[in-house]
């Protein structure tokens, strides 16, 4: 396999638009298989994978960090890179409720596009969301996966 060093535009394409990047589309039960190995052959070179994952991050920090590491030497496929940054972000990620993006909501907490969108819709009619429970009242949303997830949810 031929192993480039990513570029930032790479990156900044998986920021940008998480479905649309340079890592191929997957459900989330293929996002948690392939990103937890790219993750692991990316990451563990240099960390515990404990510490990587110790504590959320929103999408720009996780494109941050992995910018930082790719600055340092880190080195992988744009794919790769771009997986692991979809796969922090879908399951060590957090979203600020209140500001967040529809592309935002959606790729961290696995809402569908149309879901992510009806919480922006939403907040926009309604206010800012105070807690999950006021997040929950958006119609027709995917309930399931903001209760699997409270620790990813902020309210500031």
């Amino acid at each position: 396999m031929l192993v480039i060093t990513a570029t930032a535009a790479a990156l900044q394409n998986v920021e940008a638009k998480p479905g649309d990047s340079a890592a191929p589309a997957m459900t989330d039960e293929q996002l948690a298989v392939a990103g937890k190995k790219a993750t692991d052959e990316f990451c563990t070179l240099c960390h515990d994978l404990d510490e990587v994952t110790g504590f959320r991050r929103t999408p720009r920090e996780w494109n941050d960090s992995i910018s930082a590491m790719v600055e340092r030497g880190a080195r992988g496929t744009d794919e790769q890179l771009a997986t692991v940054q979809r796969y922090l972000t879908r399951y060590f990620g957090r979203v600020k409720v209140n500001t967040a993006t529809a592309a935002e909501l959606s790729s961290v907490l696995g809402l569908s596009p149309k879901d992510a969108a009806a919480v922006v819709d939403y907040r926009k009619t309604h206010g800012e969301f105070p807690d999950a429970a006021a997040l929950l009242k958006v119609p027709g949303i995917d309930k399931t996966k903001i209760d699997a997830q409270p620790d990813a949810l902020l309210f500031d």
